[in-house]
């Protein structure tokens, strides 16, 4: 698959490769991932996002179309950046009194007050609880809900069933239901049947530190035995945001080849990933009779570096990476969740 959308390096400079807006329109998803966090009370993972926030806004100026940006924009983040860092701050002295969530600050307050000023120097966080999804919103493209089962039962998607790698540890959790998996091959048949490539978009969000995938979305696309080329992304974009989804990975067939990720895979991964480091890549392989599907990510930092400094476009080798890792690999924060509901945008 191949998408026409670009990455941005938010632990570094700011890369002129990219447009300006794409840098923007990143900054605006972590405020939007900073609320959620927020509401939720989250202190640690709220500190994570202000910190991605802040190391981005920062780098901003540097870019060489800085000076022609739209004022209001700057504007804008200067004032946000102003107020995040002050947060941040905030957070972060909250941090060293050991307090994970606005609750435990709010405990230690009264603990103080009813011991005199005395502090406590442990305060247990709450336990967080897998929360059923069963909300939806009614759309004219709607092709399929799942109905929720009575029951929470949650199976991991461990490496040894996808693959031998190893995925990072430091994401957040992510939940996703195998009909969805199944209902996209089904969606693709006419396609697989002609040997062509099919994609979609995975859309979540996000909840006490856990991504639900809960939206598919098929593009309009143009599509060949070894490739799939999104189109009218601006309808992808529509559908996440008139449902306040985090752009969290991608589905595609090999309708005829065997389960992996291709040099252009590579790239299109690359861009998600940067944007967000949970994002994955599945791949549905019908023919491969060892292996009919995969979740992956690139390897952070090994596979992330390669694919950073890589210009080549088109099919083609990728050096290994220098910490010895594989480019990319099985994901181990994976989920299946059979309580998750789910919706199909085909646009098509």
């Amino acid at each position: 698959m191949e998408i026409s959308s670009v990455s941005v390096d938010v632990n570094g400079k700011s890369n002129n490769r990219f447009p300006l807006s794409l840098y923007f329109k990143l900054a605006n998803q972590l405020i939007k991932q900073a609320k959620v966090f927020r509401d939720e009370r989250n202190i640690i993972d709220l500190c994570t996002i202000l910190e991605r926030y802040c190391r981005l806004v920062s780098k901003i100026p540097q870019h060489s179309s800085y000076s022609t940006y739209s004022v209001q924009e700057k504007l804008h983040h200067n004032k946000v950046h102003q107020e995040l860092t002050t947060e941040l701050e905030n957070l972060k002295s909250q941090l060293s009194h050991g307090f994970r969530t606005q609750k435990d600050q709010e405990v230690y307050n009264e603990r103080k007050v009813e011991n005199g000023g005395a502090e406590e120097t442990k305060i247990q966080s709450s336990t967080i609880n897998v929360n059923c999804v069963t909300q939806s919103s009614p759309f004219p493209v709607l092709t399929f809900i799942q109905s929720v089962p009575e029951a929470v039962q949650l199976s991991h998607i461990a490496a040894s069933d996808s693959g031998d790698g190893q995925s990072q540890s430091s994401c957040q959790d992510v939940h996703i239901s195998v009909r969805l998996m199944e209902d996209f091959l089904e969606l693709a048949r006419d396609n697989t049947n002609k040997d062509l490539e099919t994609c979609g978009v995975l859309g979540a969000f996000l909840k006490n530190g856990i991504f639900y995938i809960t939206t598919l979305i098929i593009p309009k696309q143009e599509t060949t035995s070894s490739s799939c080329q999104a189109l009218n992304e601006e309808e992808i974009y529509a559908v996440q945001s008139e449902h306040s989804l985090f752009p969290l990975g991608w589905i595609h067939t090999h309708p005829s080849q065997s389960c992996f990720m291709s040099s252009i895979d590579l790239h299109t991964q690359y861009c998600y990933q940067l944007m967000l480091p949970e994002a994955v890549a599945i791949v549905m392989a019908p023919t491969d009779s060892t292996r009919n599907y995969g979740i992956f990510r690139l390897s952070d930092p090994g596979g992330t570096t390669v694919l950073k400094e890589c210009q080549e476009r088109g099919f083609h080798p990728h050096k290994e990476p220098s910490d010895g890792s594989p480019i990319y690999e099985d994901c181990s924060n994976v989920y299946v969740n059979p309580n998750l509901r789910f919706e199909i945008f085909d646009l098509r």
